[in-house]
């Protein structure tokens, strides 16, 4: 079909579908009058680039999404990026309604300092820094301790050694697998409500056990079961487990993530002191942690 039907069928203009073909996006056959001829496949790939850049992305965003075998893990790491950005622009939406209602520069800033900065926070430079499918999955994992900044040598040493652990661990087809499929359908707002649900359990141990005893019961008996052995869960969890207990993971990872992060530190040492409660009122869970 000519350019004037595709303009019509995918509501681009001439111009637009040009500059793509000059990107490298599309790539129509021209016939000897000089026409070019765009098949199916073009207008199927002018439309997606349409819809991928109204949601903002640009055209090297979208040539990695269209280099990528799994686009949606692609576009996973830019809809993460958006919602930090949108964090941001909500507290600068609350620095600017302080201003407003009785300008006090000294308020604002004290919340700017304890809230926000102009420099990026640990969770921003991790997956920028490191785009690949683990590293995406450990920011989403921890993203609730990660929104400190690196304000100190001490911290960046620490990201830089956790840069080079990610850069440098080798990550099987199996488990790249399963975290490619699981990767696009974890909510950093689902992950961050389940880490606090674990932190108000944690910091009240006993009543939580009093409280759930006959869930808490069922639960040892189905992770104790051969039925629980035989799920795709168990399996890469365990896959997962034997990846971390030989990479460094713990050594080097969860090491010096407790030096970017007071609360991850506070958060491990509750639940080290719970684990322990737990594990004395349930010794058979012992193996689950």
């Amino acid at each position: 079909m000519f350019i004037n039907e595709v303009c019509k069928k995918s509501s681009l203009t001439k111009k637009a579908i040009e500059y793509y073909e000059k990107q490298e996006l599309v790539h129509p056959q021209i016939g000897e009058n000089g026409y070019r001829n765009y098949s199916d496949k073009d207008l199927s790939t002018l439309m997606e680039i349409s819809v991928l850049r109204s949601l903002g992305l640009s055209i090297s965003e979208i040539k990695i999404v269209f280099g990528s075998s799994n686009k949606s893990l692609a576009l996973s790491k830019y809809k993460y990026l958006m919602d930090l950005k949108r964090q941001r622009v909500l507290e600068q939406q609350k620095c600017l309604e302080l201003l407003i209602e009785n300008y006090n520069i000294d308020k604002v800033m004290e919340y700017i300092e304890s809230n926000f900065s102009c420099s990026f926070t640990i969770k921003e430079k991790l997956v920028q820094s490191f785009p690949g499918v683990y590293g995406i999955y450990l920011s989403i994992h921890f993203g609730q301790f990660l929104s400190e900044k690196i304000d100190s040598d001490e911290k960046e040493e620490a990201f830089t050694k956790i840069v080079h652990f990610l850069d440098n661990i080798h990550i099987t087809n199996q488990l790249e697998q399963y975290l490619e499929s699981s990767i696009p359908l974890m909510e950093h707002e689902e992950i961050e409500k389940m880490n606090t649900t674990v932190l108000n359990a944690i910091g009240d141990i006993d009543n939580y056990i009093l409280t759930n005893k006959h869930s808490i019961e069922k639960y040892i008996e189905f992770r104790n079961s051969e039925e629980y052995k035989s799920t795709a869960a168990y399996k890469m969890q365990q896959l997962l487990l034997e990846f971390q207990q030989s990479n460094g993971y713990y050594e080097i990872f969860i090491t010096n993530l407790k030096i970017l992060s007071s609360t991850y530190r506070d958060y491990l040492s509750m639940l080290q002191e719970a684990n322990e409660l737990f594990i004395k009122k349930y010794p058979q869970t012992e193996k689950f942690f």
